[in-house]
């Protein structure tokens, strides 16, 4: 097909659009710097990363038997919950913004075809006078045109950077979802492990009150204690495996709201390889409020959602200028008549259907916005203050409670010993002795809780700072095996 000389010069126009286009945008959306190269290594690491967390499932089923540490849990749930792989497609989502808002310097390629049948009718060349119509002319018009802003006073550039900020805000949100989560983890296996010592303690108490009876029928038969000690006993027996059968039931609970926060709801044939530890933390209360202040994703976020509305606020008062754009186009009719082509190229300034009212309206909106954003910023700042600073106090707390709970473990234990030994020697009732167990009992679950307590408001520091705490060496107290 032969090219004619005005074809081909459309042709070469509407490449320069199209290329010139390319390199705005890659100006505009990165600034040049050694980087780059990086930079996209980066986002081909980060997509192939999208597409393994969108197709990889857990490998565990119950055929499978495990023994997790709290770190594997907190990787399990980082790499199988889906409410973080969620967060992580909604900064891609944001993320898909900024070149959106950029695709403004792109250009606008226009096409069509216009198909048309002409003719004239006329009186004359027939007989008597008869009207007759003849057809002269039939073809299509085929128009290719383009259209490329060059600069439009910052607007676009102002909605980019608005963006930005936001997808850096969602970039924070998947932060404080993965901190949540963490926490959530932490705070479910230290119930898993305070469960399982519930379970330890009602073990050991259905052992004791089963040998009381046994003890409680032996002097009965010998005529020493009355029948109503062996009623007792049994009553204790029977209380004692109930409350074993509910420590139980907790514990399949926690096991598998645990398996849920891990993103494998269905798997439960596991167990954990820790016990409730009571380490120190490295840490002050001037250097929690200044970690967390620097830190803490929620807090960073509502900074970058302040900057985002500051970027909009920019961008609605840039509206009152124009825009300087390039335009082009390209005609060709084919057909009987229609041996017409034109192509044409111009600049100009231009505005895009100008409100001065509803621009200034808008403004009005974006400063308003700005003002709402900064003050929420001012909320969440003082909101993880007050936090911060009461967890930090109920961390102290909690470490003098295991100090207390430790002494009267200790003398309820010396109690129980004493009334068992009285018990054993004809001497003790049936009511001292239960009292006696009720107390041990109750000591011990109560040293457990003080320490599930003091785990569980460490997580919660480390969910109010941002950061995981550093552990010193030193320990609350020295616990050993008999001591439980």
């Amino acid at each position: 097909m032969k090219i004619e000389k005005k074809q081909l010069i459309s042709l070469i126009i509407l490449s320069c659009f199209v290329f010139a286009s390319a390199d705005t945008v890659q100006a505009f959306s990165f600034k040049k710097n050694k980087n780059n190269s990086k930079i996209e290594r980066t986002t081909k690491i980060k997509t192939a990363k999208y597409n393994k967390i969108e197709t990889e499932q857990p490998p565990y089923t119950n055929d499978i038997h495990s023994v997790f540490t709290l770190n594997a849990c907190i990787e399990n749930a980082i790499k199988y919950n889906p409410s973080i792989r969620a967060s992580m497609f909604n900064e891609e989502v944001y993320k898909s913004k900024i070149g959106q808002a950029w695709a403004n310097y792109f250009p606008v390629i226009s096409a069509g075809l216009d198909l048309s049948r002409s003719g004239n009718n006329y009186t004359g060349g027939g007989p008597a006078g008869v009207a007759m119509s003849q057809y002269m002319t039939m073809g299509y018009i085929p128009t290719v045109s383009a259209d490329m802003m060059l600069f439009d006073f910052g607007k676009t550039k102002a909605t980019a950077d608005m963006a930005k900020r936001l997808y850096e805000a969602t970039k924070e949100d998947t932060k404080e979802n993965i901190n949540i989560i963490i926490y959530n983890i932490k705070s479910t296996y230290y119930n898993v492990l305070f469960a399982q010592a519930q379970v330890h303690v009602y073990e050991d108490t259905v052992a004791d009150f089963q040998l009381q009876l046994d003890q409680a029928w032996g002097f009965y038969r010998y005529g020493t204690k009355p029948k109503i000690d062996v009623v007792t006993a049994e009553y204790n027996l029977g209380k004692a495996k109930l409350n074993l059968v509910k420590a139980k039931n907790i514990l399949d609970v926690a096991k598998v709201q645990l398996s849920k926060i891990m993103g494998m709801p269905e798997y439960t044939n596991y167990e954990l390889s820790d016990e409730l530890t009571l380490n120190l933390f490295d840490i002050t209360e001037e250097n929690a409020l200044k970690t967390a202040f620097d830190v803490r994703p929620e807090l960073v976020a509502a900074k970058k959602t302040a900057d985002a509305a500051k970027m909009n606020l920019r961008a609605t008062r840039r509206e009152f200028t124009p825009n300087l754009g390039i335009y082009g186009s390209y005609r060709s009719g084919i057909g009987s008549d229609y041996n017409l082509q034109s192509a044409q190229i111009g600049a100009g300034l231009s505005y895009n259907a100008l409100n001065i009212l509803r621009v200034k309206k808008q403004i009005d909106e974006a400063r308003a916005q700005y003002n709402r954003a900064t003050a929420q910023y001012e909320d969440v700042k003082h909101d993880v203050y007050f936090k911060v600073k009461k967890t930090y106090m109920e961390l102290e707390t909690d470490r003098e409670a295991i100090v207390i709970a430790k002494l009267a473990l200790d003398q309820a234990k010396e109690q129980y010993r004493q009334v068992t030994g009285r018990y054993k020697a004809g001497v003790g009732t049936a009511i001292e002795l239960k009292d006696g167990e009720n107390t041990y009992l109750n000591a011990r679950l109560d040293f457990y809780n003080a320490m599930l307590n003091y785990n569980n408001t460490a997580a919660s520091l480390e969910r109010e700072i941002g950061l995981p705490i550093k552990q010193k060496d030193e320990k609350v107290i020295n616990i050993s095996e008999e001591d439980l």
